[in-house]
């Protein structure tokens, strides 16, 4: 956006009063002096609101939302997420506005089937460059330690430059609340900005959605968790991705069970489903990779980080080599330089060298043939808040092999696995800490072998693989956006009915 608005400094700078690891966002931004004369004015704004609901409401219009995504659109699963939402949400006549974070323009934030009339971009200063004004004053901030693009880790940011963030992107929000008038705000994200959009608009309901990382914030950056939890409380309704998600809600955050629903993640069928496919030809062309030098193919895609679990899925490959095999993997991906090199290391330390393959990333629009072109597809994740790349790969058709922890048990039919066209193994023991101990990881990367070993003796047949896609169909975006839908249209006609909404207020 570039006009200006009275809103301009709807958020004021914050004074770091509370002492290092005390900052409280719902309670500092209470002590504005402003803040109690703002409150009271805004009550006419709620007037206005209310009006203009009801107003849609009687001639049927659709519900207008403005999604918020706190991160580059597409680069990461839950970029991927709110992608697919708002295209979905826009087929499906939902009034839908998104607004992301970007470096440059609308052009990096762009997505597919949403006008960019409907694209919001608060910016963010590049890694190295000076910041620009009206810009945040440092990277955009990763929710995983690793990221497929540069970001400025939350647990590096320091206070000042967290407020920073808060500041930039909680006016540029506040500008577009009171322009745009949404029936419903949702958040991409269990973190701060649940409690910028509660305080800027508190008679708004509020969603949000947990995709399993909130809790791997607060253990990189404990300092933040006074911050983090009374924001993420203060939401009507969050839509979990799996039940590992909801206890976490439940346990870190107390968000009552009635305020959460296990709402999964969805895929796109017009770009994954099953066809055959020249193994050879795509591999070649795509990622020049020579899949003639063996008769198996295993694939595998994330970013390159410990918990994947790549450096087990890499031994499991040496395990089926020596037991008679003739198997290649190529991991599809990429991460900071550091984790490749480790990565490397481990795979020539096993002198896998030229049988387990980092080809690096690929478009979005290619992995469906990559999907097709493997015997199998690995998830060796040791945590996977979801696995939305295992939902995709079962979709084009591929059986595949997975920790059975996290995501994938909660959504990989009973029926593929009771054929075994799916395996889900025991997951790999954790200390408490998070980490993996040696006997451990030589134990999973046997139990990942011996799974694929069991999908290779089944010798799979395009029959299988089109059951394969074809039970998957149900768990389109189609049917997401629809239970999402009817969660706004819950917490709309709650809001509208009630009485009080003028006292309504942050947590």
């Amino acid at each position: 956006m570039t006009d200006s608005s009275p809103l301009d400094s709807f958020i004021p700078p914050i004074s770091n009063a509370c002492g290092p690891g005390k900052i409280n966002l719902l309670d500092r931004l209470r002590q504005w002096p402003e803040y109690e004369q703002t409150r009271n004015e805004r009550s006419s704004e709620i007037d206005r609101w209310k009006a203009e609901v009801l107003k849609r409401a009687g001639r049927d219009a659709p519900r207008r939302v403005l999604f918020v995504h706190g991160q580059l659109p597409g680069e990461t699963g839950s970029g991927v997420y709110m992608q697919q939402i708002a295209r979905e949400s826009i087929r499906k006549g939902i009034d839908m506005y998104v607004l992301s974070a970007g470096y440059k323009t609308l052009d990096e934030s762009d997505i597919n089937g949403v006008p960019d009339e409907r694209i919001f971009t608060c910016l963010f200063t590049p890694p190295g460059e000076t910041p620009r004004p009206g810009a945040v004053k440092t990277p955009i901030s990763g929710m995983s330690v690793v990221m497929p693009y540069q970001v400025l880790a939350y647990r590096d940011r320091t206070q000042e430059e967290l407020l920073d963030f808060l500041t930039v992107f909680g006016n540029l929000m506040a500008q577009l609340v009171f322009r745009l008038q949404p029936d419903v705000i949702h958040v991409d994200h269990l973190w701060f900005l649940n409690g910028l959009a509660r305080l800027i608009a508190p008679w708004i309901p509020l969603v949000a959605s947990a995709h399993g990382t909130a809790n791997k914030l607060i253990i990189d950056a404990p300092r933040f968790r006074e911050l983090m939890v009374p924001c993420v409380s203060s939401v009507d309704h969050v839509c979990a991705i799996s039940p590992e998600s909801v206890q976490e809600c439940q346990e870190i955050f107390e968000i009552p069970p009635e305020c959460i629903s296990s709402e999964g993640y969805g895929y796109e069928p017009e770009l994954f489903n099953y066809k055959g496919v020249d193994r050879f030809r795509v591999l070649r062309d795509t990622i020049r990779v020579d899949a003639a030098r063996s008769r198996h193919l295993a694939v595998s895609v994330g970013k390159f980080v410990d918990w994947k679990g790549f450096k087990e899925f890499a031994a499991a490959i040496g395990h089926l080599r020596k037991r008679g095999y003739d198997i290649m993997a190529i991991i599809v991906g990429e991460g900071d330089p550091d984790s490749r090199s480790e990565l490397e290391a481990f795979i020539a330390a096993n002198g896998l060298g030229d049988t387990v393959l980092l080809p690096g990333k690929v478009e979005r629009e290619v992995l469906p043939d990559i999907y097709r072109a493997g015997d199998l597809y690995v998830l060796p994740s040791h945590v996977e808040p979801y696995g939305l790349v295992l939902m995709e790969a079962l979709a084009c058709g591929t059986p595949a092999v997975a920790g059975n922890v996290g995501g994938p048990p909660s959504y990989v039919p009973q029926t593929l696995r009771d054929e075994g066209l799916v395996v889900l193994v025991d997951p790999i023991k954790l200390t408490p800490s998070g980490a993996a101990l040696p006997e451990d990881r030589e134990l999973y990367g046997r139990s990942l072998a011996d799974g694929m070993e069991s999908i290779l003796k089944k010798k799979i047949d395009p029959e299988d693989r089109f059951r394969i896609a074809d039970e998957m169909k149900a768990l389109n975006w189609s049917r997401l956006v629809e239970s999402l839908a009817g969660i706004y249209d819950r917490l709309l006609g709650k809001a509208l009915s009630n009485d009080a909404i003028r006292e309504a207020g942050p947590g």
